[in-house]
């Protein structure tokens, strides 16, 4: 079991909310961009940890279906090489130290 924490990008932008493979996928089968990336992770055998910050987009986050198998293997071959929490930089897995304001 592995938690995906922050599996809609937290903001990081761009995210895999704007990742055209993800927007055509939700678009072909009447979903949004965040409802196909956490049906796939859910798909994955993952947890999932997000942070709505809206009643409507916790109703959204609740409303997901099984991704049909194309679409779930056109998302397994998405490969952007980018990891958003380098641990060589942090030293820490899981934590990106905040700079001093």
């Amino acid at each position: 079991m592995f938690l995906a924490f922050a599996p809609l990008g937290h903001g990081i932008r761009p995210g895999p909310l704007e990742d055209p493979v993800i927007t055509r996928i939700a678009a072909r089968i009447g979903k949004t961009p965040a409802q196909v990336l956490l049906a796939w992770a859910i798909q994955r055998g993952g947890a999932l940890l997000t942070t709505p910050k809206t009643a409507e987009r916790a109703r959204e986050n609740l409303d997901v279906s099984a991704l049909p198998a194309d679409a779930f293997g056109e998302i397994n071959r998405i490969e952007t090489r980018q990891r958003f929490n380098e641990v060589v930089k942090t030293g820490s897995p899981g934590f990106i130290p905040r700079s001093p304001q």
